[in-house]
């Protein structure tokens, strides 16, 4: 079964939800972002910003994040944390992950990957989405010291490229941004702060052809070639994030992606989803295609 990757909102509602209506097997786990002191994250700008009748909040104590890592424990999920920087965490911060008995973590750089793995080869470290890896990349470069790889945009319009990706790595699929497959100003948002979040260019609400949303009903289609699918919305309220969820859980209409249903049918999905094909991003001509990781 492809298991799913879901975020955290730091709302116990969130959980109690997952209870509720979520058979747990189902999930990989839950993802939320570190302690505010110990590192930035791709959502950082967002924290404490109102927006539709919500505002995402982060623990302001140590304590209270501790609490929350509990809470999560307790309602038997795991937690996974997110060091999304391009540089290792200190040994001592990460220390106080470990004895929260935490074994997972989306990473951004190779070294604290690396450092994660000496500690214990059995922690769980996936490459997180920030590091932009294009086929190139992955077919040229060493990332055997992760677990799993979260796939850049472009590959969610790139169905039939995903195949022909090493297939000696794991890989994870983001399901439900609003994300276009050609953006070009991503790790400038992911790296923005509520002040200049709004002055990096967004093309989402002005080309809803590139959108890179795979909806339930669809999903179906990348599952041969993945390892788990990622839901976005840690700055979500419940009641959305619990929708999206949901929806993909029971694979089941989502009504919150209108744009992308007005767009995609039963009739045009592979030409919908390899939109993006002939970009540089997801192509690499490689002889040595099929065979195992030189490594």
């Amino acid at each position: 079964m492809v298991k799913y990757e879901l975020p955290f909102n730091f709302d116990l509602n969130l959980l109690n939800f997952i209870d509720d209506n979520i058979d747990k097997d189902w999930i990989e786990f839950l993802f939320l972002s570190p302690f505010k002191d110990d590192s930035s994250n791709a959502r950082s700008h967002v924290e404490g910003v109102a927006k539709s009748n919500w505002t995402y909040t982060v623990p302001n104590s140590r304590d209270d994040y501790t609490n929350f890592i509990k809470e999560i424990q307790k309602h038997g999920i795991k937690p996974a944390i997110l060091f999304q920087e391009d540089t290792p965490i200190a040994s001592n911060i990460l220390d106080y992950y470990l004895k929260l008995g935490i074994d997972s973590f989306i990473v951004n750089s190779d070294e604290l990957a690396k450092n994660i793995k000496k500690i214990d080869s059995k922690l769980k470290v996936v490459a997180s989405i920030t590091k932009i890896l294009s086929a190139k990349d992955l077919w040229e470069n060493d990332y055997s010291m992760y677990d799993k790889i979260v796939l850049h945009f472009p590959f969610n319009r790139a169905l039939c490229k995903l195949k022909e990706l090493p297939s000696f790595y794991k890989y994870t699929l983001i399901a439900n941004s609003y994300c276009v497959y050609n953006c070009k100003s991503a790790k400038d948002h992911w790296s923005s702060t509520k002040e200049t979040s709004s002055k990096v260019p967004c093309l989402k609400n002005i080309n809803k052809d590139d959108l890179i949303y795979i909806p339930p009903e669809y999903i179906y289609m990348f599952e041969p070639y993945v390892d788990s699918f990622k839901i976005q919305g840690r700055e979500y309220p419940t009641n959305i994030l619990s929708e999206e969820i949901y929806c993909y859980y029971k694979k089941i209409h989502n009504p919150l992606a209108g744009a992308i249903y007005n767009r995609l049918s039963p009739f045009n999905g592979c030409e919908y989803f390899n939109k993006g094909k002939d970009l540089e991003f997801v192509n690499y001509n490689n002889p040595h295609s099929g065979l195992p990781h030189p490594a």
